[in-house]
């Protein structure tokens, strides 16, 4: 087949009968299609515009559910894509730096330079289970005046007991009656 050449039947160019050129068609002539792959790339996209001008609603709709469909079908390799971005977006100082800032620190007034004082008087770590590279900025509802920086669990677990230390005390206390926890 290496030496088999094929007509595109659009352009009309002569093309290696591969794979390389052609889309695979199994009932086609040399197991190819007709046409090279230039030319059906460009018919396919004719196609979309047209049928976009024609109902953008229904396009969008259907895309939207293709997404959709492509994340629920394949969840776990989205979620391990996704953490795999966010470890990569944290590991770079600057980039960490403007995630925090556009995160909580813009609306809170902290520069880049304040957070990463705070990153660095807290070891790196969240305040509370002393977890590597916190993410979250904890803050609190009534000022908006920045604490400390949390992990995702610690800041949503204050934000559950919504900032109220007497429930957190009753919490632990229960807890520490109840589970035999020892930290």
């Amino acid at each position: 087949m290496n030496d088999v050449t094929k007509t595109c039947t659009k352009c009309k160019s002569v093309f290696p009968a591969t794979l390389e050129y052609f889309y695979k068609n199994k009932g086609g002539k040399y197991g190819v299609t007709p046409r090279c792959k230039p030319c059906v790339n460009e018919d396919n996209k004719a196609g979309f515009i047209k049928r976009k001008s024609e109902n953008p609603q229904k396009i969008a709709e259907q895309a939207n559910n293709r997404t959709k469909r492509h994340y629920h079908s394949n969840i776990e390799k989205s979620r391990e894509r996704a953490r795999l971005h966010a470890r990569k977006r944290l590991a770079d100082p600057e980039k960490r730096a403007i995630i925090y800032a556009r995160k909580r620190g813009g609306s809170a007034g902290l520069t880049p330079e304040q957070l990463d004082q705070m990153l660095t008087d807290q070891d790196h770590k969240c305040a509370i289970c002393l977890t590597p590279d916190p993410t979250d900025l904890d803050h609190c509802h009534s000022t908006n005046k920045v604490r400390f920086l949390l992990c995702n669990h610690c800041n949503r677990g204050l934000g559950a007991f919504r900032d109220n230390p007497l429930w957190l005390r009753k919490a632990a206390d229960l807890l520490e009656r109840f589970n035999d926890f020892e930290p």
